[in-house]
């Protein structure tokens, strides 16, 4: 024991980092060993078996026939169930998931030894007796063959029951859980705090995870233990991928271009180009053991440089700017009534003007001929009559506002007199590798480390309007670290 201590202390300075418990990113396995009548079994010997990696913990049962094994990683394991006098019990298959406790109980027949009874427990879904929790597992298979934008495959989490993704022109992350706020969210890796600072989002957490480093994860949507729970939207539990008993690796490069894409049916119908999208995703992962049996690494890289346009509508809404007659201090207005497509309007509307902003045929202008009734008036704030001193528009603000676009659509926003829309498809460029590396080290049966560090550099640049370019630093560049001492 002193030697492991050693080890740790020795681990922990040159790593230079704080210890902290992945609480959440394991999970256990528990269970009742009883004989043929229903009596308890005490001092029996269990052992749990990582089928991928042949870690073996062990332990007797209690007075009261109960066995636990405490933060075990998710995977594959088989039980043994040992006691002189009786067959010896193995239940093979046993699927452990992150955060959901499994339960295995054992009977114990009377029996010679050598004789053993073989289990299968090939379907996991079991009922789940230990708790409360409303949530679902996004298994490896799943994380790994469904279809993923922009390989996040905390994407996946909008399709569990309960969850609702709007679309962008919101203040938060636009996901909500059964009615939550869409910031009241909490995503753990390996136990781990990643949260955004400013507005949770559970796709988009500090370290930009991809396929090929994540083993599962869990969405907790309702009823969220202790452990689990502190926010009362999604509580995102990520595993991380540990190394196996046999080595594996992955080469990939994954590209998107605008020459694949169609237009979109909105940016058709208002004449707008085609979005511009040229994604580029490439890295590598590598993972096996170090010592069988007892030391495993897993690493993984991945580079990006997306570049891409996107109809500002979709980030911020529609911008509202004047038109060119607003600009130069000449407004318009409505006098009295008047009737457009057989709708009567008393103020502003942008039903008023066609496409190009230009007023309707059948709206007529204000003048000494209809008596200045029920028309469409004029008023130029710098005219003689309202700036006899001809002191003009302040530069410094005419300026400003003549620095704006004029606008291009009258259909989705402004009065469509003084006032319109300008779409367009504002420039976006992300860029930045992930690096993950994770070391596993088995002491004993009952004692295990792992070390976990992630690092993203990911840069959000994004011009909000035709003149102004605004950038985001999305991901620290510190490396995060998780530390796990785990005795089962």
């Amino acid at each position: 024991m002193k030697r492991n201590t050693a080890v740790l202390i020795l681990v922990l300075v040159f790593l230079g980092v704080p210890v902290v418990s992945a609480q959440v990113s394991t999970s256990s396995i528990n269970g009742t060993v009883t004989d043929s009548t229903g009596a308890v079994v005490a001092n029996a010997k269990v052992e749990a078996k990582n089928d991928e990696t042949g870690v073996v913990f062990t332990q007797s049962t209690t007075n009261s026939g109960n066995y636990s094994f405490a933060s075990l990683t998710p995977g594959s394991y088989t039980i043994t169930v040992m006691l002189s006098g009786f067959q010896t019990f193995r239940s093979v298959h046993n699927i452990l998931t992150i955060g959901e406790p499994l339960v295995v109980d054992v009977t114990l027949k009377v029996g010679m030894p050598g004789q053993t009874v073989e289990v299968v427990e090939s379907n996991y879904q079991r009922l789940e007796t230990s708790n409360a929790t409303i949530s679902d597992i996004m298994d490896p298979k799943q994380v790994q063959d469904l279809p993923l934008n922009g390989r996040n495959p905390l994407s996946l989490l909008t399709l569990e029951p309960g969850v609702v993704q709007r679309t962008f022109n919101g203040a938060g992350s636009g996901t909500h859980v059964f009615g939550s706020r869409d910031r009241s969210h909490n995503v753990t890796i390996d136990g781990i705090d990643a949260n955004e600072s400013t507005v949770p989002n559970p796709q988009s957490n500090i370290q930009r995870l991809n396929p090929d480093n994540v083993q599962e994860f869990r969405t907790v949507t309702l009823g969220a233990t202790a452990e689990e729970g502190r926010n009362s939207g999604a509580n995102v539990m990520v595993a991380t991928r540990g190394g196996t008993n046999d080595h594996h690796g992955t080469i990939y490069y994954f590209n998107r271009n605008t020459n694949y894409n169609a237009n979109e049916w909105f940016n058709n119908a208002s004449g707008q180009a085609r979005p511009d999208l040229k994604l580029n995703q490439y890295g590598f992962d590598v993972g096996g053991p170090i010592l069988k049996n007892k030391t495993f690494y897993f690493g993984s890289f991945q580079n990006n440089t997306i570049l891409q346009t996107a109809p500002i509508a979709s980030f911020f809404g529609l911008p509202i700017v004047y038109t060119s007659s607003a600009r130069n201090g000449i407004f318009q207005f409505v006098r009295g009534t008047v009737t457009a497509n057989g709708k009567s309007f008393s103020q502003n509307d942008r039903q008023l003007v066609d496409a190009k902003g230009n007023l309707l045929p059948a709206i007529p202008t204000c003048s000494s001929a209809n008596n200045f009734k029920n028309c469409v008036d004029s008023y130029n704030i710098f005219g003689p009559s309202n700036d006899p001193t001809g002191i003009g528009p302040d530069p410094a603000t005419s300026g400003l506002i003549k620095s704006l676009p004029l606008p291009n659509t009258f259909a989705g926003t402004g009065d469509g007199l003084n006032t319109a829309g300008f779409a367009w498809n504002p420039p976006t460029k992300f860029t930045g590798p992930h690096v993950m590396v994770r070391v596993d080290h088995t002491f004993g049966p009952n004692d295990k480390f792992s070390y976990v560090g992630c690092k993203t550099i990911s840069i959000l640049r994004r011009a909000t309007s035709s003149t102004c370019v605004r950038q985001c630093f999305l991901a620290s560049r510190r490396w995060a670290k998780s530390i796990d001492w785990a005795k089962t």
